[in-house]
C-alpha cells in the first residue's frame, strides 16, 4: 500500500502528527511520503492508495472550528483523487467541534468520503489512533 500523508500546520503540531502517523504505517510495512501542502509531489498523490489529508484546527477554542485558509485553497486545486482510500487528520487546542464535517464539505467534489478521521492535542498518536489505522491498513 503506498500513502500520501499531507498536512497543513501552523506551530509545527500537526507536522509532528503527521510525521507520528507516517511512522507508525512505516513500522506497519506501509511505504509513506509525509509532505507539506505547499511540496508534496501531485504524481505520488495520485499513484498512491491511502490518502491523508491534515490541518490545524482553527477557531475561537470552543467554536467555530475550521479548515484554515490555505488548506481549503490546497484542496481546490489538487487533483481529484476517487476510488481512493482518504483519511482525515486534525491537531486542536481545547474542541475540535464542526471541524472534520468542514474538511469532508469541502473535500466532497475532490475524493470519495473519508474512511477515517484522526485527531491529537498532544501530536501524539493514541491507542484508538493506532487502531484506527490499523483497520485502514488491513481492509
Amino acid at each position: 500500500m503506498k500513502t500520501s500523508i499531507i498536512y497543513n500546520s501552523h506551530s509545527g503540531t500537526t507536522k509532528a502528527y503527521a510525521e507520528e502517523i507516517g511512522n507508525f504505517l512505516s513500522g506497519n510495512g506501509i511505504e509513506c511520503r509525509i509532505s507539506s501542502i505547499d511540496d508534496y509531489d501531485k504524481e505520488y498523490l495520485l499513484s498512491s492508495d491511502l490518502v491523508m489529508l491534515g490541518c490545524w484546527t482553527s477557531g475561537l477554542m470552543i467554536f467555530a472550528q475550521h479548515p484554515e485558509r490555505a488548506w481549503k485553497k490546497f484542496v481546490e486545486e489538487m487533483p481529484v483523487i476517487r476510488k481512493k482510500t482518504v483519511a482525515l487528520f486534525t491537531t486542536y487546542k481545547i474542541a475540535t467541534g464542526s471541524m472534520f464535517r468542514k474538511m469532508e464539505n469541502i473535500l466532497a467534489d475532490k475524493s470519495d468520503p473519508p474512511k477515517a478521521i484522526l485527531k491529537s492535542r498532544s501530536k501524539q498518536l493514541t491507542d484508538k489512533n493506532r487502531s484506527t489505522l490499523e483497520v485502514l491498513i488491513n481492509s
